[in-house]
């Protein structure tokens, strides 16, 4: 392996001190969590300036309401992806690169073919699925709309999943950021064209994102096939293997199925959020764009730190990786601080670049400030995840994510909506509780997480 794979490899695991290479290694990917927050903010603000209060809110309503139809199936290419990393970052950890290269190989094949079925399926789904949820109207034919037109980017998506997956493995976190860079550019210079300038609306929101990742699909498989900093794959159906296959979905399916699960509660979660209305719908939309603001840092930091774990536990470094997750802890609650130590302020005035409409500025307001006090628990269950993943005891990652929104959260609405006369207040409430009692179910799971390697000796 290169003198540039190597230094990464001896940055993880023998350097001092820890929360210094998470900054590092993690400061690519603050870049890129950045501009793809941009992005999410840019795009609700230009659905929000369609001619017509209704007609944007409605836009806005549809996009919150495909968001977990989407997530559902995207969850299967982010699994594949957990399972890679820590599965090549094992390898990579304890030095084996050849399998390190084998395992890249079939997450990558795996990505592709799973990408182009799930395609069909959300395409020819999507009206039954978004009936279900209770759309109506115009919000279920933007819903529609928007859906079909991005489900054509899942193949390139799981693609682009396994590319940060064999690069990040191995301390390569540049790479997949400048990638993912151009592909926002793209997207954010699109978007106020397709959808203003020349009026298309959800369909140019859509479009926009669709074209900018077919922009950088080309660049994805060119770095996966040349690689001078990390592993590179072989696009042969000679590299598939039963073997890797199934230690890749051994640690994939629990992964994917607890996201994918989780995804169907927030359909449900929509579908009764929609209950109260498009105001409210389109409230929630805005309200997660603007703490995506505050939460970027986490998510890079945590992608880290399963990295380290990974690669520690390949090395027999244990006690190193039990430090990585009490550092990036540590930082990762400390950022939340004060993220919403500078946002609450000012979130008010945030919320209404993404709206005209007084009653779904109301309730944006109100959403913001309660899921922005929760936030620092959300560190925690992030970095509790990464702990799971990085270690491959996915199965940890699945109860939680499982219990955080079919246990705590959605019974909790259900009983508000039932015995409270809050309203869409009782929602927030319940979704800030859900997350404190997640963040106490995740310390326990960890206090059982072992450590231990699910490397092979040969396969």
């Amino acid at each position: 392996m290169n003198a540039q794979v190597d230094s990464k490899t001896n940055l993880i695991l023998y350097k001092n001190p820890i929360w210094k290479g998470l900054l590092y290694l993690s400061f690519p990917v603050f870049l890129v969590n950045i501009l793809k927050t941009l992005h999410d903010v840019v795009d609700g603000i230009f659905l929000g300036q369609v001619k017509g209060a209704e007609i944007a809110t409605s836009m806005q309503s549809a996009v919150a309401l495909t968001w977990p139809i989407f997530f559902v199936f995207i969850s299967f290419g982010m699994g594949l992806s957990i399972a890679g990393n820590a599965l090549i970052g094992q390898y990579v950890g304890k030095g084996d690169y050849i399998l390190a290269k084998k395992y890249a190989n079939n997450t990558v094949y795996i990505s592709i073919f799973l990408g182009v079925l799930f395609t069909a399926f959300a395409y020819f789904l999507a009206p039954y699925i978004l009936s279900l949820m209770g759309a109506q109207g115009t919000d279920k034919e933007f819903a529609i709309t928007y859906l079909r037109i991005r489900s054509f980017e899942l193949p390139i998506l799981f693609l682009i999943f396994a590319f940060e997956a064999v690069r990040r493995s191995t301390g390569d976190t540049v790479t997949p950021v400048i990638i993912n860079a151009v592909g926002i550019v793209i997207n954010i210079i699109l978007t106020p064209i397709l959808v203003l300038v020349l009026e298309m609306g959800i369909v140019g929101a859509a479009l926009s994102t669709l074209i900018s990742h077919l922009a950088i699909a080309p660049a994805v498989i060119f770095f996966l096939l040349k690689s001078k900093k990390s592993i590179s794959v072989n696009f042969s159906i000679k590299e598939l293997n039963n073997t890797v296959v199934k230690d890749i979905f051994n640690i994939g399916i629990p992964a994917s199925a607890g996201q994918s699960i989780q995804a169907v509660g927030f359909v449900i979660l929509n579908a009764l959020i929609y209950a109260y209305g498009n105001s409210v719908s389109a409230a929630f939309y805005i309200g997660n764009r603007i703490s995506s603001l505050v939460m970027f840092p986490v998510s890079a930091i945590a992608s880290i730190v399963a990295i380290y774990i990974a690669q520690n536990i390949g090395a027999g470094n244990i006690a190193r990786a039990k430090r990585t997750v009490k550092e990036g802890s540590i930082m990762s609650v400390l950022l939340m601080a004060l993220g919403i130590a500078i946002l609450l302020p000012f979130s008010g005035m945030i919320v209404q670049l993404f709206s005209r409409d007084p009653e779904t500025i109301g309730h944006a307001k109100a959403y913001v400030f309660y899921i922005g006090i929760g936030l620092p628990l959300m560190a925690l269950f992030q970095n509790y995840l990464s702990a799971y993943q990085g270690s491959g005891e996915t199965r940890k990652s699945f109860v939680l994510a499982i219990a955080r929104l079919w246990v705590f959260r959605l019974p909790l609405i259900l009983l508000a909506n039932k015995y409270t006369n809050l309203g869409p207040l009782g929602i927030w409430y319940s979704m800030l509780a859900s997350n404190i009692l997640a963040a106490v179910l995740g310390a326990y799971l960890y206090s059982k997480v072992k450590f231990l390697p699910k490397t092979r000796k040969a396969v």
